[in-house]
């Protein structure tokens, strides 16, 4: 797959360019953002003066489609963080089963063409492929995924147990067996729907994926603390594989300009300077 990708502009040259309508300055809240990031993406051409830059493609195929949209936000909509665009795919309202997911990944490999948002993508373009997945009630059918994985097959399978919300707690506290031990007591096809609930209890103002985005470091070093696998390769209660991406999210981010750590600074300075009135 190609790492470098360049989109270079001269004065006689127009390219696609993803503007969200979406004023600066004010953050709105998780649902509005998630009709924002659905709904307000318009194709414009682009003109610019002579310049260069180069960003990475990861393409996403998740089971949750509103999380998990509004924690990578901001490599979708590829405004403010250049280096790293992401391609979000799901299924609105509903999400997308294990296997339904499978589909759709298995129908892009033998097309070639990865479709977002109204563009089309070749598959060889991409850098890395991430399929998101809760175990919820769908152990059996990651079972059968994994055991059958073509070796050739890039798409990487992150999964979380019970649910993508046990990464967000992640990013925000560390100590799932005091904040979320209840979990233990409920079925496995009933603790992502707790997971869902104690969210509000164990961290104030909720698992927010937006402000999770800004805490990804403590994400990833909490995730790896808890992480561990059955002996079916499935996270056990309390692990994601979520670290895996974040990691590689900010590598990526990071690897010329630390773009991500500047990104990170700016909201904190941004912010103080909202709680002072300045």
């Amino acid at each position: 797959m190609d790492n470098n990708r360049k989109l270079i502009y001269s004065r006689e040259q127009k390219e696609l360019d993803l503007k969200p309508e979406i004023k600066a300055g004010i953050e709105s809240s998780e649902t509005d953002l998630n009709t924002q990031i659905s709904s307000s993406f318009s194709l414009k051409g682009y003109e610019k003066k002579d310049g260069m830059f180069s960003y990475s493609l990861f393409c996403v195929i998740s089971g949750g489609e509103k999380k998990e949209k509004n924690f990578l936000r901001e490599l979708i909509i590829h405004r403010n963080l250049r280096s790293l665009r992401v391609a979000f795919l799901s299924k609105e309202n509903q999400g997308l089963q294990p296997y339904q997911m499978q589909d759709r990944w298995s129908e892009i490999r033998r097309s070639g063409i990865f479709e977002f948002e109204g563009q089309s993508f070749r598959l060889d373009s991409v850098d890395k492929v991430y399929l998101l997945s809760d175990v919820d009630e769908f152990y059996d059918q990651l079972v059968k995924i994994l055991c059958n994985q073509d070796e050739n097959d890039v798409g990487e399978w992150i999964i979380s147990n019970p649910c993508f919300e046990i990464w967000l707690y992640y990013c925000f506290k560390n100590e799932p067996k005091v904040d979320l031990v209840c979990l233990e007591s409920f079925s496995t096809a009933e603790r992502s729907q707790k997971m869902k609930e104690l969210g509000n209890v164990v961290v104030d103002g909720g698992l927010n994926p937006i402000h999770a985005f800004e805490r990804m470091a403590n994400g990833i070093s909490h995730s790896i603390e808890h992480y561990a696998r059955d002996d079916k390769n499935i996270p056990i209660l309390y692990a994601t594989e979520m670290h895996k991406m974040a990691q590689c999210l900010l590598e990526t981010m990071n690897r010329s300009t630390r773009e991500y750590d500047e990104f990170i600074r700016s909201k904190r300075e941004w912010r103080e300077t909202m709680r002072s009135g300045k």
